[in-house]
């Protein structure tokens, strides 16, 4: 264990105090801290934007000069930096083309086992094709009975309409047929075969010639015999040079009545079918490269706007040719490429140590490096609990904790050392049983040499940590200092910080007084759901209450709430008021029923996909303000006399914004395999707006101004404006009075953004009849917000809505007036509720979440 640290001197990143603090090498540092109070500033914009800088310094000087406008984060030195390696917690943008086999790393070595074992197969008869070349075939036929006659023709015409005449993929002749006998004739052949027959070329007129549907050239005629070795390899080389590859025999063993005919290339053909295709390489099982994307789709799977599956590749997303190659050594079933990403990655698993097992001795020790690479990375997907994921799956279906845990799993399965690792909320969406096993996957990165910088609440994984530092005490501009530095044991007794509270007991997660009776206003009841990988499930929602919908992860807690329930009350609401309590237009989807849906008037869905709002929504715009905001400005006397808008005041939209940025602020840079960097405007100097506009005061303040400032400012700015004031009020009493209004809401960590759209819900009149669909909102944050978190949730619930959220955090489903409790596994073994009803009730069964509530 190296016995330096990574020493930080003052950090002044975003709200950071000049920060200095002590990283050990080789060991796993906790940053723990209430939500805005400088976590994730230490950790990735100074911490690893340092790292990222120094690599890019080691980059060519062209490469350099491309991106000389990086900042250098705002830090006085940073000593010990070993290379950086970041897995944010954020949710990655969505790619049509990447798969749980892509993003975990293994489709490379998945690509690389079907080029060098798998068996290619025509696509159109499912025959095997097997190049060959001359020496071989000359060595096969010498093998044939003593006496056997063997006739070697050369391929030199095929009309297009002859019966075997040349596909798609094998364009016909150039010559005619005339050509290709009187070429024979001249390169001195006496003998060719026309449509069958055997005709001297001297004999043939130009008419016969002319009507030839096929010509074969005779290269040789011989009887296998001793002594025609060398005779028999050069005809056979000869036939196959003049015809490009292609070789037809004529066998004739003793006895028979008449010839066999045999037909081989060099390269994949298929003589029954007359197709032919390149030799399969690695790029050939490649979705994203021409030589393996299917030609209709392009790779993509689907067919179209519609996202209709391929009707060619059945969205398999490869070509005929790999998707017709079989790995045909091992365990049967034998399987083909896409046959092989369906398994899920224990089956893959599985499947690749059977190959593995079964390769000839020659081939094994070229391979191993292949096999032993694809079983690791599958083996830590394993460890992390998804075993149960089809490896074919398309990674923006993948859950936010799925997602983390994919990432984790690839970044452990590069057995790196001396590598800084800089991980952010690694436990966000995980089940309390899944967290033992990444603490332990977290400890074997540490110990095979690496160092752990994890920002993180949960509070097991503070305990496994070598080291804390502890941020706060508060958020924004209270926070940003170091207010605990030390071992883990110390951190319980330190009273300035609201972790160690929290640790030692001295404060508590908030728990309801009372609870509302479980059918005051009845039940919304799905019967019978059947999304993904629910079994038929029957379940119960009471209405006017907090209903915690948990379970392992995978166990099919979104597919019910957001794919049943959530979808169909949308669909049934989308149409109108008329028949309520029917079913919607066209039925139920994924279920029989939903019973009880007269009580619900609206919908409010805060999840993954609402809380994106697009890659330039900012919290003045998820939250509602920044329409009022414009309206504002462009009622200034200045905006009126120079007829500017409330448009003329969006960075969205030409006319008022930077042009030069196009209104984000900033210049962004893809790294490739590094996150994305981005350095501030040259021209606007990162304020989004030309000069013009930055020309509009409104009580004082240009709208750039505005923007930088946090909700606790213009909560007191805006307080004459009465919408305004009640929208940052609801977003202070929510713990959110520290972002900043012109804050990128991808930069929000799960729970901070559904707690924005919350406060902003509540900000407006009435939530009666209002069904609340929450994913995960207290993922990423402190106990003192998640204490914040409860209180929303039970006004809401006190308003007359209805609450219903997918949670792992044992704080939240102990505060829940019901619990829907998904499982008992992942995957196929879940999908059923295991346990129901208030939370005493389910801590008292046997389900995988009950020892959470106990």
């Amino acid at each position: 264990m190296d016995p330096g640290s990574i020493v930080v001197r003052g950090a002044r990143t975003h709200n950071l105090a000049g920060v200095s603090v002590s990283i050990p090498r080789g060991a796993m540092t906790v940053v723990s801290g209430v939500s805005g109070s400088g976590k994730s500033s230490l950790a990735f914009d100074t911490l690893f934007a340092e790292g990222r800088r120094r690599y890019l310094e080691s980059l060519p000087s062209g490469a350099r000069r491309a991106l000389r406008n990086l900042p250098r984060p705002d830090v006085d030195v940073v000593e010990g930096l070993s290379p950086a390696i970041a897995l944010s917690g954020r949710d990655p943008v969505p790619d049509p083309r990447s798969t749980l086999a892509t993003l975990a790393d293994f489709h490379g070595h998945l690509r690389l086992l079907f080029a060098h074992l798998g068996t290619a197969h025509c696509p159109r008869c499912g025959r095997v094709v097997k190049p060959v070349s001359p020496g071989s075939l000359a060595a096969r036929l010498l093998r044939e009975p003593e006496g056997t006659r063997l006739e070697i023709l050369s391929p030199a015409f095929l009309a297009p309409s002859a019966p075997d005449g040349p596909s798609a993929a094998r364009p016909p002749a150039r010559r005619t047929a005339a050509a290709a006998v009187a070429a024979a004739a001249k390169e001195g052949f006496v003998r060719v075969r026309i449509d069958g027959n055997m005709r001297l070329v001297e004999d043939v007129s130009e008419v016969e010639a002319a009507a030839a549907g096929r010509v074969d050239v005779v290269v040789d005629r011989i009887v296998a015999k001793d002594g025609v070795r060398t005779r028999l390899a050069d005809s056979v080389e000869l036939a196959m040079k003049r015809s490009g590859g292609e070789i037809r025999l004529l066998v004739t063993r003793p006895g028979a009545s008449a010839p066999e005919v045999v037909d081989e290339s060099d390269r994949l053909f298929c003589p029954e079918c007359r197709l032919a295709f390149a030799k399969l390489a690695p790029s050939s099982f490649s979705f994203d490269s021409r030589a393996g994307a299917c030609p209709r789709c392009g790779g993509l799977g689907t067919d179209g706007e519609g996202g209709a599956v391929c009707p060619d590749c059945g969205g398999a997303r490869l070509g005929p040719a790999p998707r017709a190659c079989r790995v045909e050594i091992g365990p049967e079933p034998h399987r083909s490429f896409p046959e092989a990403l369906a398994l899920p990655v224990s089956g893959l698993s599985a499947w690749a140590r059977g190959v593995a097992e079964a390769v000839p001795p020659a081939l094994s020790a070229a391979l191993s490096p292949v096999f032993s690479g694809l079983v690791s990375r599958l083996g830590f997907l394993e460890k992390t609990g998804l075993g149960y994921l089809s490896c074919d799956r398309a990674s923006d279906t993948l859950s936010g904790g799925e997602a983390r845990r994919v990432r984790l799993a690839s970044a452990l399965g590069q057995d790196l050392s001396g590598a800084l690792y800089v991980l952010d909320e690694p436990t966000a969406g995980l089940h309390p049983r899944d967290t033992a096993a990444l603490v332990s996957l977290l400890l074997r990165l540490r110990d095979a040499g690496n160092t752990l910088v994890v920002v993180e609440h949960d509070e097991a994984v503070v305990r496994a940590a070598d080291r804390v530092i502890d941020m706060g005490p508060g958020a924004g501009k209270l926070g940003g200092r170091v207010v605990y530095e030390g071992p883990v044991s110390g951190l319980a007794g330190c009273p300035d910080s609201p972790t160690g509270r929290f640790l030692s007991g001295a404060e508590t997660f908030y728990v309801p007084a009372s609870r509302p009776p479980d059918a005051a206003r009845g039940f919304l009841k799905v019967r019978g759901a059947r999304a993904n990988n629910l079994h038929a499930v029957d379940a119960r929602f009471p209405i006017g209450c907090i209903t915690a919908v948990c379970g392992v992860s995978g166990s099919g807690k979104s597919s019910l709430v957001e794919d049943v329930l959530g979808a169909n009350l949308s669909r049934l609401l989308a149409r109108g008021a008329g028949r309520r309590g029917g079913a919607p237009d066209g039925g139920w989807h994924s279920c029989d029923s939903i019973g009880g849906v007269a009580a619900v008037k609206r919908v409010v869905e805060v999840g993954r996909a609402s809380r994106a709002g697009g890659p330039r929504s900012v919290v003045a715009t998820a939250c509602g303000a920044m329409d009022r905001i414009r309206a504002l400005f462009a009622a200034t006397p200045l905006a009126r006399s120079r007829g500017y808008g409330p448009s003329r005041f969006s960075f969205s939209a030409k006319g008022g914004r930077c042009e030069a940025c196009k209104g984000e602020g900033e210049t962004r840079f893809e790294m490739g395999f590094l996150p994305d960097a981005a350095a501030v405007c040259e021209e606007c100097g990162g304020a989004r707006y030309n000069r013009e506009t930055l020309d509009v005061h409104w009580s004082g303040r240009s709208i750039a101004d505005i923007l930088a400032c946090d909700v606790s400012a213009a909560a007191g700015i805006f307080r004459a404006v009465p919408a305004l004031a009640r929208l940052f009020a609801s977003l202070e009493a929510f713990g959110l009075g520290y972002l900043s209004l012109g804050q990128r809401v991808s930069t929000l960590s799960g729970g901070e953004a559904q707690r924005l759209l919350l406060a902003a819900e509540l900000a407006s009149p009435a939530c009666a009849g209002t069904l609340y669909l929450l994913d995960e909102p207290a993922s990423g944050q402190h106990a003192r917000d998640v204490n914040l978190l409860l209180r929303a949730l039970e006004s809401l619930r006190d308003a007359g809505g209805t609450v219903i959220v997918v949670e792992h955090r044992p704080q939240v489903l102990r505060a829940a007036d019901w619990i829907v409790d998904l499982g008992p596994g992942a995957g196929a073994a879940g999908g059923e509720v295991v346990a129901e009803g208030p939370p005493e009730a389910v801590a008292a069964t046997a389900s995988p979440t009950a020892p959470w509530l106990a």
